[in-house]
């Protein structure tokens, strides 16, 4: 008996979904961490003047959201003024590097991982 496409098909997909993945992990700057992709480099000479690229790859943001930061470390953190040219490309990678998540936090547990409640409920 010849097993069919219908069946197969989702086997391979199945099987070959780790190689995809694998293919589009993004390539990272060994020293920083940062996402090689086009603007890295301003990010890493301008940003990591004053805190560790670290702080940059454990966030995200949308493009408005990095704008906001870019302006409180201007305001508040000594950070120089940007040209337009420099605020664009760092902005540019930012948001399409490290851009906003749908959700920051894990989900909550389900019911039967969570203890018992030990107090008296009313």
């Amino acid at each position: 008996m010849k097993p069919s496409f219908r069946v197969a098909a989702p086997i391979l997909l199945v099987l070959s979904l780790p190689f995809t993945l694998m293919a589009q992990a993004q390539e990272t700057d060994s020293a920083t961490g940062l996402i090689l992709a086009d603007g890295w480099e301003t990010v890493q000479s301008t940003c990591t003047e004053c805190h560790s690229a670290q702080l940059i790859t454990s966030n995200s943001g949308s493009e408005a959201v990095w704008k906001s930061r870019i302006l409180w470390m201007q305001e508040t953190q000594g950070l120089k003024q940007l040209t337009p040219q420099e605020e664009s490309t760092i902005l540019n990678y930012l948001s399409s590097q490290y851009g906003q998540k749908e959700s920051s936090r894990r989900p909550g547990l389900a019911s039967h991982l969570m203890p018992t409640n030990p107090y008296p409920v009313d």
